[in-house]
């Protein structure tokens, strides 16, 4: 087994648990940097106390969001690597770094850029902010995408990973049950949205005071109705859904076809 070994963020929060893992992969003679993180001097100081003098070969960034990427070219520059990130790394593409080949695989959904990194001898996937080690992740309109979403949980569960090393929170040892636990999750939700529909139409913040609760409010009410706006984007393309302008605002009811 490849020895992979991280340093966390210090920016814990509501969305990003208790901060972003940077992981440190060896390599042979040199190290790979999966999601420096946030532009932060305690974290790039962390950093560095980590790898020592050990050669960096290359710094992978699974997406640009701003708690995955903004250190990557500084910590670069420091270790005198390279950064690879989507749209320079394609679906498929290998990065051959020391004794290591790492597959990127384009799994979008969380975000359109999402990459997921894949040592198929370990068959360990790094799987950023698509599948964390606690809780959901973020699927939210109009970057978030529920369809690309769970096409990408179905192609992570068809490399029957054995350890999946998330975003945030600690690493998954049952990978495959971690995956359809997402997948169920996602698809329990999108079955609550249907039912309020189907029991009354509404705006996207009504449905979302219906399905969460009226008791969730502020900044989670806020990601809560982007989550729902997804969703909804999803079943008015398959046509389960309709929305109509009714007095100037979008509301959401059973399609008629």
């Amino acid at each position: 087994m490849t020895e992979v070994s991280r340093v966390v963020a210090p920016n814990p929060g509501a969305y990003t648990g208790p901060g972003t893992n940077t992981w440190i992969v060896d390599a042979g003679p040199v190290k790979v940097v999966i999601d420096p993180g946030p532009d932060d001097e305690h974290h790039l100081a962390a950093l560095d106390r980590h790898l020592g003098a050990a050669t960096v070969g290359v710094v992978l960034v699974t997406h640009s969001h701003p708690d995955h990427l903004p250190l990557a070219d500084r910590l670069a520059q420091r270790h005198r690597a390279t950064v690879r990130r989507y749209p320079e790394l394609a679906d498929g593409d290998v990065v051959r770094v020391g004794n290591l080949n790492v597959t990127a695989l384009h799994t979008p959904g969380h975000s359109g850029d999402h990459l997921s990194f894949w040592l198929e001898d370990d068959r360990a996937l790094f799987t950023g902010d698509l599948v964390l080690g606690r809780g959901s992740s973020m699927v939210t309109y109009p970057e978030g995408d529920v369809a690309a979403y769970l096409r990408s949980l179905e192609r992570l569960a068809a490399l029957n990973p054995r350890m999946l090393f998330p975003g945030h929170w600690d690493p998954v040892t049952d990978a495959m049950a971690k995956i359809e636990e997402y997948r169920t999750h996602r698809l329990a939700r999108e079955g609550q949205v249907l039912a309020e529909i189907k029991r009354g139409r509404g705006t996207a913040e009504e449905l979302t005071r219906r399905v969460y609760g009226p008791e969730l409010g502020g900044e989670l009410m806020v990601a809560a109705e982007m989550t729902l706006r997804a969703h909804l984007k999803k079943l008015v393309d398959e046509r389960r859904v309709q929305v109509r302008n009714i007095k100037g605002e979008e509301v959401y009811e059973r399609s008629v076809s």
